[in-house]
Order: structure tokens, then C-alpha cells, then sequence
């Protein structure tokens, strides 16, 4: 009996250790993570690494500070890989989430222009979020800058 018991223990300690394994091993394959008001997630295959991954989607959304100073948003790429396509980009009341972002009522009209412009083809990207850099938003309330970009690999 004492025999079986501990091929019973060794097993359920085996089944932990492969449950725990499997956990950690998709956990660092899909790269989730935020840094200030980004979030990051790969738009590749789970089985695939980040390292073996040619393109992930990277999102933002960073509010204008309350007192209304010039707060610089980091919008970066990680090493290896490079800004080539923004999908969406709005400074204003933007809606949704990564991927399904909808323009509110108002916004600066220019955003994604100047997104492109001042990001595209560069691994790391530092915008300022007020009216100056993107045109007046005519928005009444809170305003955030929202992008949605691509990063493929170098």
C-alpha cells in the first residue's frame, strides 16, 4: 500500500508540475503586458513565440492630465521589431477596446496623420497628447489619445 501511495503522490506531483509548466509556457507565448496606459497582445498564433512572431498588434490609450499639461506618451516597439502600420488613431472620446476602436463625437480630425508621420518605420515613438501637437479636439470633457498600430519584426 505504501508503495502505491507514493506513485500515486509521484503522479499527482508529475501532473502538478506539467499543469504549472503548460501555465507559464502559454503565459509568456502570448506577450500581455501593460507599460503606463498601453497594452500589448500578439495577433499571431499562441503556439508561436515572440521571438518567432513577424508582426503583434500593440495598443494605447493615455488621458490628458487634469491640469491640462503636456503628459508624453512612449509608444514603443519592442527591440527587434518597428511601427509599420497604425490603424487607428484619434485624440479625443474614443470608444471601445484593441481592435475595435470607434471615433466619438469629436476628436481632432488630423490624429492619425500625424500619428503616421511622426511614427511610422521607427521602434519607438514619443508623442505629447495636448491640442498643440494634434489640432483642437472640440471635445467638452476628458480626452484621451488613442492608437492602434502594428509592430512587425526588423
Amino acid at each position: 500500500m505504501g508503495d502505491s501511495h507514493c506513485r500515486c503522490l509521484h503522479g499527482f506531483i508529475l501532473l502538478v508540475v506539467m499543469f504549472l509548466t503548460s501555465v507559464f509556457s502559454l503565459a509568456s507565448k502570448i506577450d500581455v503586458s501593460f507599460h503606463r496606459d498601453q497594452k500589448r497582445s500578439l495577433s499571431s498564433s499562441i503556439n508561436s513565440s515572440l521571438s518567432e512572431s513577424v508582426e503583434y498588434t500593440m495598443c494605447a490609450n493615455h488621458r490628458e492630465a487634469k491640469d491640462g499639461k503636456p503628459i508624453a506618451l512612449d509608444f514603443d516597439c519592442e527591440k527587434g521589431y518597428v511601427i509599420s502600420k497604425i490603424t487607428y488613431a484619434d485624440y479625443g472620446q474614443s470608444t471601445g477596446s484593441c481592435g475595435n476602436f470607434k471615433r466619438g463625437n469629436c476628436g481632432a480630425n488630423n490624429t492619425l496623420n500625424i500619428v503616421k508621420r511622426k511614427c511610422l518605420r521607427k521602434e519607438k515613438c514619443k508623442l505629447f497628447v495636448p491640442d498643440k501637437i494634434c489640432g483642437p479636439s472640440h471635445c467638452k470633457g476628458a480626452l484621451s489619445l488613442v492608437i492602434d498600430a502594428t509592430c512587425t519584426k526588423t
